[in-house]
């Protein structure tokens, strides 16, 4: 809701101001209409920022919590309970502090007849996805949202399971190389610069390995702040090409078609894509608008460019198989499992067997990755470690021997 403010007359002739809250200014006016015989202005409150680093941030929920959400929600719908009465008691249960903001306001506007859907769709404290948005509205408008959020519960928790897993197979890997990386800049600007004057006062020839580690350990010293400033120049440039739309379809293509992980992207977006799908469709989506929310779910820009294209072409009576065909950018296995569902009328029930091929492709591919990764970590921690022993060492046999 927007919080409007007014001025106007009463119906006896007496000038009145205040605030009131609606959904637009169109029905700001007609709940005035008891109150004022005329409205000689009337223009939305701008709301306070307030402290940046207080105010809330419109985040996205995790998907664990979103299945937590699913499930008591339909739960207290088949107990028979009100929406509006749901949405409170799962509030305040709720122990994220944004989400349970988010489900107050929402059961607020419920209250005053606006749709769950609608109130959840157009919350500021949390950015509820598309799967979960639209769900909801599709349950509503068939009557059977207990089992479309049941059916969604299932999509979240194994869409959460599927990531954890990379997520947790990744941690050491990504742990360890940042502490190497970290043991290395403290070496490079406190340790090697402790014995420069010594090695410099030696009399005797340098070893060529010493003299490149003095020169790489006086640039950091003497410049870390460019290095800094590139990195920051370099995150800055990126994520503001990323925000427009040719970095966002330069970079996907790239993902998708260059990248040494081109594989595993493509798998990992094919497997959401289609479990999205799944879910849209089980909870009674029509196909285009199932294609739109499965795009934008895919994480990768141009398989949603795609299945825009796709649902255009749905739209215009061909199959969905046939869309895909003209793409080109979808799996055959996709396309191909998508054209039997679509012949044997099975299209649910197909598409999450295809989601859960790709997804145990992701995690395959996935462990394959990461017992070649730690063996490559290894040796190269000992290349470094070798190559700042020899740099720190050689020069101290030379002196011994000169003193010898």
């Amino acid at each position: 809701m927007t919080t409007y403010r007014y001025r106007g007359q009463s119906l006896d002739g007496a000038k009145v101001t205040g605030v009131i809250r609606a959904y637009d200014e169109f029905e700001a006016v007609s709940q005035l209409r008891d109150r004022c015989a005329f409205i000689t202005k009337i223009e939305p409150v701008k709301e306070k920022q307030g402290n940046p680093l207080t105010r809330p941030v419109n985040t996205r929920i995790r998907e664990k919590e979103l299945a937590m959400l699913c499930s008591q929600l339909s739960i207290l719908l088949s107990s028979g309970l009100t929406a509006l009465r749901c949405l409170q008691m799962v509030a305040a249960q709720t122990r994220n502090k944004q989400l349970r903001r988010a489900l107050e306001k929402a059961a607020e506007e419920v209250g005053a007849g606006r749709s769950m859907a609608d109130s959840l769709e157009s919350s500021r404290e949390v950015r509820f996805p598309a799967t979960f948005v639209e769900t909801v509205r599709a349950g509503e408008q068939s009557g059977s949202l207990e089992a479309c959020l049941k059916r969604l519960q299932g999509y979240y928790e194994r869409s959460s399971t599927a990531k954890a897993k990379v997520v947790s197979a990744m941690t050491y890997p990504a742990m360890v190389i940042v502490t190497a990386i970290i043991v290395v800049i403290i070496v490079m600007v406190k340790a090697v610069p402790a014995f420069t004057n010594t090695f410099a006062e030696l009399g005797s020839d340098i070893p060529a390995i010493t003299k490149g580690l003095m020169a790489v350990s006086g640039f950091f010293v003497k410049w870390w702040w460019v290095l800094v400033l590139l990195v920051a120049a370099a995150g800055i440039g990126y994520y503001s090409f990323r925000r427009t739309e040719r970095g966002r379809i330069v970079l996907a293509n790239y993902a998708l078609t260059r990248s040494p992980l081109r594989r595993l992207r493509t798998m990992s977006a094919s497997g959401q894509f289609a479990a999205a799908l799944s879910a849209m469709l089980s909870a009674g989506l029509p196909m285009p608008k199932a294609l739109s929310v499965a795009g934008e779910v895919s994480g990768n820009y141009m398989f949603a460019l795609a299945a825009g294209k796709v649902r255009q072409s749905v739209e215009r009576g061909r199959t969905v198989t046939e869309g895909m065909g003209e793409v080109k950018l979808f799996p055959p296995m996709l396309r191909e499992m998508i054209g039997v569902g679509e012949s044997s009328g099975t299209l649910v029930d197909t598409l999450d067997v295809v989601a859960q091929y790709f997804n145990s492709e992701v995690e395959t591919i996935t462990n394959r990755l990461l017992a070649v990764l730690e063996p490559v970590i290894t040796i190269g921690l000992a290349v470094i470690v070798m190559v700042l022993l020899l740099a720190v060492y050689l020069p101290m046999f030379s002196m011994y021997g000169s003193m010898a």
